[in-house]
């Protein structure tokens, strides 16, 4: 799918939305990319680069995508290019914050129209903040997530919390693996006519924003791995309790029924006594067995 806008100077972006083959091709055609190029676009597996050609600029970044079906963050491409009076965006999976711009545009032309002000290599840079801007957004929602899972386990809830735990650290892991390679991918840039002396700090502004995206992943990082192992600590305390309290019941139960083994309680020549004291024994055990075990199921272990 196509969309469009145009601004009134005439400069205008097209978002290729899984595009058919035949918009793709279309694509190439007005872009006018170099065959290597247009090849590169249509792979849709490279790692994110910035190429600098004559006529255009090609951006590619990775912008973190949270599947909530399967609990995955993964890195869609984005593939921004920047003409002379034209900038494309082409994604071949869905991407919400760059949908939800195109929508906020549509309906406010004005706001589209301070993003044209500095020509289509301004548009592309605001274009390519705002997905990292949503990063943010998205690093913050699972900072939420790690405290609350924090607030849980030292709520007694430690065993309910190994799988949270395990899923929130992969979504850490993950975030990583789709920010690393564009750490500095932003670097100072050549000269190029399309990158005037007013974008530069822009340009150098992405720079840090991936930068600063790498150190709160780093911070998250190592709050869910302290988080894991502390809520693996308190875990296998409340085992080994567990475990201690049956060692010392085994200690006790196991002379005893070998002495219960002994007496048979159905003969017809046992007295009173001994059937008071064989069913009394039996019965302490078993009390003990489940007052060890519902401790234990309170304590949120079983």
């Amino acid at each position: 799918m196509v969309s469009e806008l145009t601004a009134k100077d005439g400069l205008v972006w097209s978002d290729y939305d899984e595009a058919l083959p035949e918009e793709l091709a279309q694509f190439a055609r007005e872009s006018e990319l170099e065959a290597a190029d247009a090849e590169f676009v249509v792979q849709n597996h490279q790692r994110p680069e910035v190429a600098w050609r004559e006529k255009y600029v090609l951006i590619l970044i990775h912008v973190p995508v949270f599947d909530k079906q399967v609990r995955i963050t993964k890195g869609v491409p984005l593939y921004v290019i920047v003409g002379e009076k034209k900038v494309w965006t082409v994604h071949q999976e869905p991407i919400v914050s760059l949908e939800k711009l195109m929508r906020d545009y549509q309906e406010v032309p004005d706001k589209f129209e301070e993003y044209t002000s500095d020509g289509a290599m301004g548009l592309a840079l605001h274009l390519t903040g705002a997905m990292y801007a949503g990063a943010f957004k998205k690093l913050e929602r699972l900072a939420k997530h790690i405290d609350i899972a924090e607030d849980a386990i030292f709520s007694g809830n430690e065993r309910k919390m190994v799988e949270e735990v395990a899923v929130l650290r992969r979504d850490v892991m993950d975030f990583r693996k789709v920010i690393r390679p564009q750490i500095n991918l932003f670097t100072d840039p050549p000269q190029h006519a399309l990158l005037v002396v007013g974008l530069r700090s822009q340009w150098r502004r992405l720079h840090g924003q991936t930068n600063k995206l790498w150190e709160v992943l780093e911070s998250l990082y190592e709050s869910v791995n302290d988080l894991s192992q502390t809520n693996e600590s308190l875990l296998q305390h409340k085992v080994n309790e567990l475990l201690r309290l049956l060692t010392y019941y085994s200690i006790f139960s196991i002379p005893v029924l070998m002495l219960l083994q002994a007496v048979n309680p159905f003969a017809p020549n046992n007295s009173l006594m001994v059937l008071i004291i064989f069913w009394t024994m039996l019965f302490l055990l078993v009390v003990i067995l489940v007052f060890i075990l519902l401790r234990f199921k309170r304590k949120k272990v079983l």
